[in-house]
């Protein structure tokens, strides 16, 4: 059990961190970029959980532990729906059909991404 939480906290540090590394570049590079840094970051955390999860249902390259740590962990820490929410919620008085063209791609992209992770890791 300490093993295993031990994972989820250093995997989920990395993804937070580097989460953290993407938004801000983002934010620097394209001014007014905000809610889509975290747009682009949840979208690659479906894939990759996608992917991850492909693998450890087809014990193709990972183990249980490795799981554990990119799963719990990485895409825990990676993935933010809190900022995904508080930001959705403040377009939504600002720019309400800009909101809800977010919202709803990020939930349909995002399901969509998964399945394809979990797809691709089929073929990999």
């Amino acid at each position: 059990m300490l093993k295993n939480v031990l994972l989820v906290a250093l995997g989920g540090g990395i993804g937070s961190a580097l989460r953290y590394l993407i938004q801000e570049t983002l934010h620097r590079q394209l001014e007014g970029f905000s809610p889509y840094g975290t747009f682009i970051v949840n979208m690659l955390g479906c894939l990759f959980i996608g992917l991850f999860f492909g693998f450890l249902e087809q014990e193709k390259y990972l183990s249980e532990s490795s799981g554990i740590l990119l799963i719990g962990g990485f895409c825990g820490g990676f993935t933010t729906f809190s900022t995904f929410a508080m930001q959705g919620q403040g377009m939504l008085a600002e720019k309400p059909l800009q909101a809800l063209i977010y919202l709803a791609l990020s939930v349909v992209l995002g399901i969509l991404l998964a399945y394809a992770g979990l797809k691709l890791s089929a073929k990999i």
